[in-house]
């Protein structure tokens, strides 16, 4: 098996520069038009600009009329009001590229279908109460949701808390006979992530190996974790381990065990989620254990399936489902520069992002589409790029 995976990584890494020839062009039945495709950015944080300008190298590498808006009100009803304004334009986009947002999302959907417009969600899980409605995968009840690409928030929420576990365990902070305790930081009722990456927390936090001794919502604001750390560590003065949805709120809970004269990465351990810039330097200062992520080439990877799916390719043939999944990846200080060389913009510059496109390499076409080995291979082109 994982002769195979680097197999298919260095049939993608091949054609990284590679230009495409005659016989690797569309075929007949492609669209000769380019898309032209809108991503709906669900707020303005740091991660996810990071977010937009990855989609916005693969779209210029590829050709796509791209454009990014950003939700400035951070809220499902401005969410859909960003919507309603791009689907009211004279000249309406191919495709919306969104993030799923509870008690909204279906109603985008329908929304776009009677302006014809396609959709394609990601980043997040579709929750169970929408499925009665839009179908439990794309193009089952709603033609016009072509597709669907998660990150598996669930075991991601499972692994940061037995990483936590284990590094408390590592730092003598509980003896051994004892269950690490821990307090989280969630993100806003209205997302999905949030849930799933909870749900796994709640999964991995027992009693036994850690136990959970308060969770709350912070809304991804590192003022909001900030206040509420405060608050947690004067209740919970023996907290070793400090859980976080996100980076965000993973620096703001830092900033409050330092208020409260503990040593973040001494006195206790403190992990997050998004791998943002900021939090690879907290790594590599000791301050921050973890971040889980790579979840900021979803769009792009998105990016990339829209084009193809335009262009003639669908991603969902040959029986394949039209939602895919990927896992989050860890960053520790064991691979904090591997990681820094996927986040440099330079590198993104460096790739071609054809190389990953069915499109303009006749070889992919025989190779299901899979979210996870397409991933790999993104990671593993960047990581080449900055000479690892």
């Amino acid at each position: 098996m994982v002769l195979r995976v680097v197999l298919m990584i260095s049939l993608f890494l091949g054609t990284v520069s590679r230009v495409a020839d005659a016989d690797t062009l569309p075929n007949p039945s492609a669209s000769d038009t380019l898309p032209n495709v809108v991503f709906l950015s669900p707020d303005t944080s740091r991660f996810w600009h990071m977010v937009a300008g990855f989609m916005e190298q693969v779209a210029a590498d590829l050709e796509v009329e791209f454009d990014v808006l950003f939700d400035e009100g951070r809220h499902r009803l401005s969410y859909l009001k960003l919507v309603q304004q791009v689907l009211s334009r004279e000249e309406k986009p191919d495709y919306l590229i969104i993030m799923w947002k509870e008690q909204v999302t279906a109603q985008i959907l329908d929304y776009a279908r009677r302006q014809s417009v396609k959709v394609f969600s990601f980043n997040t899980a579709v929750p169970e109460a929408a499925r009665e409605k839009v179908g439990s995968a794309p193009r089952e009840k709603l033609e016009n949701w072509i597709g669907h690409l998660g990150v598996d928030n669930v075991s991601g929420g499972q692994l940061l808390a037995r990483m936590l576990d284990q590094r408390a365990r590592a730092l003598n902070l509980v003896r051994s006979d004892e269950p690490v305790p821990v307090v989280a930081l969630t993100g806003t009722l209205d997302s999905s992530a949030a849930r799933d990456r909870s749900l796994g927390l709640l999964e991995a936090t027992d009693g036994a190996g850690s136990e959970l001794l308060q969770s709350v919502r912070a809304d991804w604001s590192e003022q909001e974790a900030r206040d509420k750390t405060s608050v947690l560590l004067r209740r919970y003065p023996n907290t070793a381990a400090i859980w976080s949805a996100s980076d965000g709120m993973a620096f703001g809970a830092m900033d409050a065990a330092r208020r409260a004269g503990l040593r973040p990465g001494n006195d206790l351990v403190v992990g997050g989620i998004d791998w943002e810039p900021e939090a690879l330097a907290a790594i590599r200062a000791g301050d921050l254990y973890v971040s889980l992520g790579r979840h900021f080439m979803g769009g792009g990877l998105a990016l990339l399936l829209v084009h193809d799916y335009h262009r003639g390719y669908d991603f969902a043939d040959s029986g394949q489902s039209a939602s895919m999944h990927y896992q989050f990846k860890a960053a520790t200080a064991d691979n904090v520069d591997d990681i820094a060389h996927m986040l440099a913009p330079e590198n993104w510059k460096a790739v071609d992002f054809r190389a990953f496109s069915r499109v303009f390499n006749s070889q992919l076409r025989e190779v299901p589409v899979s979210a996870e080995r397409l991933m790999d291979s993104f990671s593993a082109a960047l990581m080449q790029q900055g000479g690892r």
